[in-house]
């Protein structure tokens, strides 16, 4: 027991501290990381694409009491526009709760970790010496993350979108005292949008090529001034 005691101690006095480099070429890499992934993912996923991407079959019907009245009033053009609103927000919100879980949540831990294990010390020269390796990781990081996210938001929108048409068709399924309104359908949502999470992906990987060196020259910037 004591033995354990005397070596946790030693591990914590052996720990190093974080330096002011380390802690500015977190918060830069954290920074532009997530930019990359957000950027790409709302670059394919615009309302026009999504749009184009739903396909809805809603039908409404409004009767009387004694069923004299067997039409919609154009309220079914009205339905179909608001089920395709909420499908929108449902793939967005499903989106972001991806790219949060695979990536974000974890992002200044995993930066951190990559950092510690080139540079131990977590020095200003041995981060300014490790830069490209350092950017090299952080890039691998993003691009796995993408792939990840691309894949879990494909193989869950079809689920989301038709408990987002159900929720819909039963809050506008209304009876009144006089009317009833009764509406039914589905939607469906295209493969074409499952391309376009897929094109993330790619503009992830164009996007960390093209940044790389600017990144590299921003640490050892941020280095030789710490």
């Amino acid at each position: 027991m004591l033995c354990s005691t005397v070596a946790a101690s030693s591990l914590e006095k052996r720990a190093p501290k974080k330096t002011a480099a380390f802690d500015a070429t977190v918060k830069l890499l954290v920074k532009e990381q997530a930019h990359v992934v957000v950027k790409a993912f709302a670059d394919v996923c615009t309302d026009a694409d999504i749009n184009k991407a739903i396909s809805t079959n809603v039908r409404v019907q409004i009767t009387d009491k004694l069923g004299l009245v067997d039409i919609d009033f154009g309220v079914g053009a009205k339905v179909n526009t608001a089920i395709k609103t909420s499908i929108k927000t449902v793939i967005k919100a499903e989106v972001d709760a991806e790219i949060k879980a695979e990536f974000t949540k974890t992002l200044n831990a995993n930066i951190a970790a990559i950092i510690i294990k080139r540079c131990p010390n977590l020095d200003a020269a041995s981060i300014r010496l490790q830069a490209k390796h350092i950017v090299s990781e952080a890039a691998k990081l993003t691009i796995k993350a993408s792939i990840k996210i691309s894949a879990k938001v494909q193989a869950k929108i079809q689920a989301k979108v038709k408990a987002a048409v159900e929720l819909q068709v039963k809050k506008l399924s209304v009876d009144f005292i006089l009317l009833k309104i009764k509406v039914s359908g589905d939607a469906a949502v295209s493969a074409s949008l499952g391309l376009k999470f897929k094109a993330a992906v790619d503009l992830c990987i164009k996007a960390c090529a093209s940044i790389q060196a600017k990144q590299v020259s921003k640490i050892r910037a941020i280095c030789a001034a710490k």
